[in-house]
């Protein structure tokens, strides 16, 4: 009876030892693959390098930083150019220095960060574009990879910007009260070497991802196949590996030698959908609980993307020289 007592008190200690362990897992395949061959549609040349793309106003936007004009609208439905919109200044409508993958669309407004300024932007009619709100996030500039989890909480990466020291991985700011929480230790067992702390913060490159209906946000790093799941609380949830071909190198320091796995990703309160481009050109599905769904496996390479599951379509852009004047799109499968 003693013994017995004596296992289940074992049994309490090592469940509250481990109670905020994150769950690491390894991916080997996705359930299912499915080669996409896009229908190309035509518009007016004014795609000339696409950052960013999303849906807004049952419009699709592309922003283009190199452009005057920053913002090209588009009809969802025959694909024709609309107006240009945004322009680089100091007006009250203006922008400074816009991070177009900072962009963050609901169904009637975007937010975007100029420089350290979180914007809140408009456009109820055509050509009527508002900035209705602007909010200060982090003290440091720039800030590296900013994302917003909610209307008072944002988030980037820690210890990343010029003259600043520590082994955080991420900050959290609470916008209303401006208390700053930095934490995480880097994922630094996925490499055999040790980096210094600007290289490391190169090394673990990463877009975070956020979902508010659930509190939670994802990692996926650039140079290696793993992410991270986070709750809102900054707890580490899950870990996960994917260990499919072709693999990640322990040379990521050496950016001629590299492979870049994952892109900017995109939050639906369901799924997950992030570009990887080591094959041609994939399109990952996952769910917010670390599952993988379906690869879809295109045929050319892209540049941006974005998707509706409304429309139940997935919208591209690429880079080649003749594509100016053109929109991808192709049907999910999954929904």
């Amino acid at each position: 009876m003693k013994n017995l007592i004596y296992f289940f008190i074992f049994l309490l200690i090592f469940t509250a030892c481990h109670s905020n362990v994150s769950d690491r897992i390894v991916v080997d395949e996705f359930p299912l693959n499915q080669v996409i061959v896009p229908t190309v549609m035509l518009t007016d040349s004014v795609i000339l390098a696409p950052d960013a793309m999303f849906l807004m106003n049952n419009q699709l936007w592309i922003f283009q930083r190199k452009k005057n004009v920053f913002f090209d609208v588009f009809d969802i439905s025959d694909y024709s150019h609309l107006y240009s919109v945004g322009m680089k200044g100091q007006g009250p409508n203006d922008f400074i220095f816009p991070l177009g993958t900072t962009i963050q669309a609901e169904n009637n407004f975007f937010t975007i960060l100029d420089g350290n300024i979180l914007k809140t932007v408009v456009c109820p009619s055509n050509r009527e574009f508002r900035i209705i709100k602007s909010q200060k996030t982090f003290e440091q500039f720039p800030v590296n990879g900013f994302i917003k989890l909610n209307d008072s909480l944002c988030c980037s990466f820690a210890d990343c910007a010029t003259n600043t020291i520590g082994n955080y991985e991420y900050q959290m700011l609470d916008m209303y009260n401006g208390r700053n929480y930095k934490f995480s230790d880097y994922p630094e067992f996925l490499s055999k070497k040790k980096f210094d702390q600007e290289t490391r913060c190169q090394v673990f490159s990463k877009y975070i991802v956020s979902n508010p209906v659930k509190k939670k946000f994802a990692s996926f790093y650039n140079y290696y196949k793993f992410i991270r799941f986070y709750s809102y609380d900054r707890i580490l949830e899950k870990e996960i590996t994917i260990n499919i071909s072709p693999f990640q190198i322990d040379d990521v320091e050496n950016w001629k030698e590299r492979f870049t796995f994952y892109g900017k990703p995109i939050s639906t309160n369901k799924y997950i959908y992030v570009s990887c481009y080591a094959n041609k050109g994939e399109i990952q599905v996952w769910d917010w609980d670390g599952n993988p769904i379906i690869c879809y496996c295109l045929d050319r390479t892209y540049s941006t993307f974005t998707v509706s599951e409304e429309q139940n379509k997935i919208y591209l852009t690429s880079l080649a020289e003749n594509d100016l004047n053109k929109i991808y799109v192709f049907e999910m499968t999954h929904l």
